[in-house]
């Protein structure tokens, strides 16, 4: 066991380091003699916007974050990485950025970026500068460059999705379907994500992308019947790899519609005597209308007789 999450955790770090370079890299290709300026200009053209940008080296301290962000988890361990290749290989792919009021800079597009070039100290960071840019833009430029680079998480969607409802940027989950090009389903599914609980939140928070939106939406439902320290048990389950939605559908239903237990019934026994006192059977009768009758007749003639008359009660004709 020690030697497989040796392994594993092997895997993760080469992971990450890879996620690093590609990050730094706007194609499959290292292009180190290609203009920044020129690698972003094409792709904003490319994803249909018209608007040209200027490339600026900009104060890190002169930078805001998008308050607008699509993505709103980031892990420490890639900006680690990250860092890492910047300093070893520069900057190789600016940022978007837009000015605002104040001469200072709200950072569009490359938030994974900054952290590096912060963590690693460095003074300035490389952006194409956008001007004019509404709320709007500042999360469809996000959204749009986190989609192409690197699926969006659920969490990172719901948390996203819910912010901009709130503050008006788009009027209804409709509008807002159209821009993220979702169904307005998916939409509504994606936002009922935040009604787990926060204690559920912060473990998904931990490593978001190991939880699909199939997994999430159950989740809420289950932790709805079963509670959230339920819900939290396979919360962790999910996260580890050990579980998935089939397995939190089966949990939820068998809350939800649980094995109806057998009645156990009520019984009522009449000791049977013959005229001296001794028993010679029983009479038994259940709640549920069942009747038995045990009982040992010595004399042929009481026997028939006693077979007749039940013979005769319940209608029963000779064979």
């Amino acid at each position: 066991m020690a030697g497989q999450a040796r392994k594993a955790a092997e895997a993760g770090d080469r992971f990450s380091r890879a996620e690093a370079v590609l990050d730094q890299r706007p194609t499959a290709f290292h292009q180190p003699s290609r203009d920044p300026a020129m690698v972003v200009s094409s792709k904003v053209a490319a994803a249909g916007d018209k608007r040209s940008g200027r490339f600026e080296r900009i104060p890190v301290d002169l930078i805001d974050a998008n308050p607008y962000n699509a993505r709103r988890i980031y892990r420490p361990q890639r900006i680690g990485e990250l860092s890492e290749s910047i300093v070893a290989n520069g900057q190789m792919q600016p940022g978007i950025a837009t000015m605002r009021d104040g001469g200072r800079y709200v950072l569009v597009a490359g938030h994974y970026r900054l952290a590096a070039i912060r963590q690693a100290g460095l003074p300035t960071m490389d952006v194409m500068v956008h001007d004019g840019l509404s709320d709007r833009d500042l999360f469809e430029y996000s959204y749009r460059e986190n989609s192409e680079r690197d699926s969006q998480s659920a969490l990172d969607d719901a948390m996203a999705w819910r912010e901009m409802l709130d503050r008006n940027v788009y009027p209804n989950e409709t509008a807002l379907a159209g821009v993220v090009r979702k169904s307005l389903a998916n939409v509504n599914r994606t936002l009922s994500i935040l009604k787990l609980s926060g204690t559920v939140l912060d473990l998904v928070g931990q490593n978001p992308e190991t939880f699909p939106m199939s997994c999430l939406s159950e989740l809420v439902l289950l932790e709805a019947v079963a509670g959230t320290k339920t819900a939290l048990v396979f919360a962790e389950k999910v996260g580890q790899g050990e579980i998935g939605r089939k397995e939190i559908i089966e949990a939820r239903m068998r809350i939800e519609t649980p094995k109806s237990r057998k009645r156990k019934e009520i019984s009522r026994q009449y000791k049977i005597h013959v005229s001296d006192g001794t028993q010679i059977g029983a009479l038994k009768e259940w709640d549920s209308g069942r009747v038995s009758l045990d009982v040992v007749v010595s004399s042929a003639a009481d026997r028939v007789a006693l077979i007749n008359e039940l013979k005769k009660r319940f209608s029963i004709g000779d064979a």
